[in-house]
């Protein structure tokens, strides 16, 4: 009986933290600092945020760093629970839950954080961006898979988006000597800092674009509607919790 009842205790012990086990894949490019991978773990302020709204709720996370384009479409076949982190484009709204009101928001209140975008030029050009992206200069080259550059293809410009990472992208642009860059400011900063680029690069002041960056769920998932709103509810608790953001930055 008491082995019968040690049995039962474990195996109820297994399902409740299986029940609470989230897989969750991000995107291993260095996007820094918001996701990368370190130590051949995924990490950054995206995915601290995320696990600790996470365990404040009492779940337990996994994360996997992948490919962009295969972590939406392993969230997608519902492998993962979760991506971290996802602007809002109505193809992946067809198969990840949003938060309400993401598509229409400029700054929601659910997001994880919001991510700017700057213009990088070679220093060998006299170009500045003043806030009129028909002008950046072409090609304007992206990471794979990004909305950004969906975006400004939009707009009818050359867009490049071949490379999977933003060092491809300097190297390119160094290379060619011609063109452009769009990524986030602290991806800029850290990049243009290193020895084989510096100098040689524009910053433009004036950023391109500012958008919500949030965590999506693979409507494949179990999270019931309730549970994914107690979540993002969550996860905006923690992204206003400045002393949880001051620690978490320190750390990159």
């Amino acid at each position: 009986m008491k082995l019968t009842a040690t049995l039962l205790i474990l195996l109820l012990s297994v399902n409740a933290y299986a029940q609470n086990k989230l897989l969750i894949c991000s995107d291993n490019n260095f996007w820094y600092p918001f996701t990368l991978v370190k130590d051949g773990q995924a990490a950054g302020i995206h995915i601290d945020i995320i696990e600790r709204a996470l365990h404040d709720l009492n779940y337990e996370a996994e994360f996997t760093a992948l490919p962009w384009k295969r972590c939406l479409l392993e969230a997608q076949r519902g492998k993962y629970d979760g991506v971290a982190t996802a602007s809002f484009k109505d193809a992946r709204a067809e198969y990840l839950h949003y938060p309400e009101g993401a598509k229409e928001a400029k700054k929601s209140p659910q997001r994880v954080m919001q991510v700017e975008y700057v213009v990088i030029t070679p220093s060998s050009s006299d170009y500045l961006f003043k806030g009129n992206p028909e002008t950046i200069p072409e090609p304007v080259r992206a990471p794979y898979g990004y909305s950004i550059a969906d975006d400004l293809r939009k707009l009818g410009l050359e867009v490049d988006n071949a490379a999977y990472g933003d060092e491809h992208n300097f190297k390119k642009l160094l290379r060619d000597n011609n063109g452009s860059i769009v990524t986030i400011p602290s991806v800029a900063k850290s990049l243009s800092q290193k020895k084989e680029y510096r100098g040689k690069l524009t910053i433009s002041a004036q950023t391109l674009k500012s958008k919500s960056y949030y965590f999506p769920i693979s409507k494949q998932s179990k999270l019931s509607k309730k549970e994914r709103e107690e979540i993002w509810i969550q996860i905006s608790k923690v992204r206003d919790n400045a002393t949880f953001i001051t620690k978490s930055a320190a750390k990159y």
